[in-house]
């Protein structure tokens, strides 16, 4: 058998070299980058088992990196070297789905010590690999049905649902069934993007386009080639970007920052929102004729609470995967704990659901999980009775948890989500502690 094979990507050239000869006397078979292109490049030319980068690198960052790799990436476990005036960025790409990260300076047994440690343990099965893994009730059988159908068209599909429901791996899913599945797929959320960067990121720019423009760089577009390019959060895309778009579903060409020449879009677009687009357009907040552009086939994604079917099967996969990525023993969830999850309202839907299980099999005493485990709020007070104020009151709590949670605890982006004031929140909020 082969031995595992490493990436580093490493701009320093003594720390590379050094890293490069203790991983390959380790016996690991080890590729050196020196910055996100050739680590793009050595991807695409043979996927890793392990990757160890720098947070810092000379053609862009660790959040760079990570997001152009994600074609390529897979199951393949990242970890992160920083500095300590980085360690933002850090928590931000280990929230994003990285493995971990190393405070530099760090000890090289130790990275030694993680490389091999996270290799010893079995790959966590993509969610999306097929459709036995997305389709758990008639609701999201029809759903792939459909989305096989329109998979190897070049029509754009629109995914509409919930916040959790699952449209990104619909979106996964609709590549992977498609004659694009070994192109890459990008996907970019639009409300994320800063103002000042979305042309950039989205049209890429030549070297000396703009101030610090030192070198050029390759957009969303580009990126994609003949692939998906997954837009996320279509609804709060920028209104010039809404233009810029309409036009490359029309003409299928776009033209970089700074360029003098046009190039050709490939690839097929698929957007995605929570938002109602309908109304949005009513509102002259979404252009009309871009709605009706990405809306060509539109997919609806139930939430949660109306596949309730879904919720065992769904939850014993996450719990299953939950103890392989925490390196916890397996649980199992009581009767009692089940009958309370089949009853749950979900406002947060799969993404919810994974959320309490990942936090229950972390903090639970035994190996099975009872209801206190999954929901501890419900066992910190008597429960308030059945009334229409009652049920307002924690409706309106679910949703600031959620807008807090989706806004990673920025209170002014919760607010904005909820249409409310930063004051309105924090007083609600306040009012659910007494």
């Amino acid at each position: 058998m082969s031995p595992p094979h490493i990436l580093l990507v490493e701009d320093d050239a003594i720390l590379g070299g050094a890293l490069l000869q203790r991983l390959k006397l380790e016996g690991l078979d080890t590729t050196w980058a020196k910055n996100c292109a050739e680590a793009l490049a050595a991807m695409k030319r043979r996927r890793p088992d392990f990757i160890f980068s720098d947070i810092v690198l000379p053609d862009g960052s660790g959040e760079d990196l990570y997001r152009r790799a994600q074609p390529w990436l897979g199951d393949t476990p990242i970890l992160f070297a920083t500095a300590f005036g980085e360690i933002d960025q850090a928590v931000r790409l280990v929230k994003a789905g990285a493995d971990d990260y190393l405070t530099k300076p760090y000890d090289v047994d130790d990275l030694v010590g993680r490389i091999r440690k996270r290799l010893a343990k079995p790959r966590v099965p993509v969610e999306n690999a097929g459709a036995i893994d997305f389709a758990l009730s008639p609701a999201t059988r029809a759903i792939t049905d459909q989305l096989r159908r329109v998979a190897d068209t070049d029509l754009p599909v629109l995914i509409t649902g919930e916040t959790g429901t699952g449209k990104e791996i619909a979106a996964r899913y609709l590549h992977a069934a498609s004659r694009r599945t070994d192109q890459p797929f990008v996907a970019v959320n639009c409300g994320a993007i800063p103002h000042e960067l979305l042309e950039s990121q989205f049209f890429g720019h030549e070297r000396g386009a703009f101030t610090g423009a030192s070198q050029s760089h390759v957009g969303f577009f580009e990126e994609a080639g003949k692939g998906t390019l997954f837009l996320d959060e279509i609804g709060e895309l920028d209104a010039r970007l809404q233009i810029a778009l309409l036009r490359v579903l029309e003409d299928r060409r776009f033209r970089p920052v700074g360029s003098r020449s046009e190039r050709a879009f490939a690839g097929r677009i698929v957007a995605a929102t929570n938002a109602d687009l309908e109304q949005m357009r009513a509102d002259k907040t979404f252009r009309e004729d871009l709605y009706y552009r990405l809306s060509v086939i539109e997919v609806a994604l139930p939430p949660l609470r109306q596949r309730r079917d879904e919720i065992e099967p769904l939850a014993m996969r996450l719990l299953g995967q939950a103890a392989i990525r925490q390196d916890l023993p397996a649980r199992t969830i009581s009767p009692d704990a089940m009958a309370a999850l089949n009853s749950h309202g979900w406002p947060g839907n799969i993404r919810e659901l994974r959320n309490r299980l990942e936090r229950a099999s972390v903090l639970a005493r035994g190996d099975v999980l009872e209801r206190a485990d999954i929901f501890p709020e419900a066992a910190l007070g008597v429960a308030e009775p059945e009334t229409l104020a009652g049920t307002r009151r924690k409706a309106e709590s679910d949703l600031i948890d959620r807008a807090l949670a989706e806004s990673d605890g920025r209170v002014g982006e919760a607010a904005k989500r909820l249409g409310i004031s930063r004051t309105t929140l924090w007083k609600r909020r306040s009012k659910d502690s007494q």
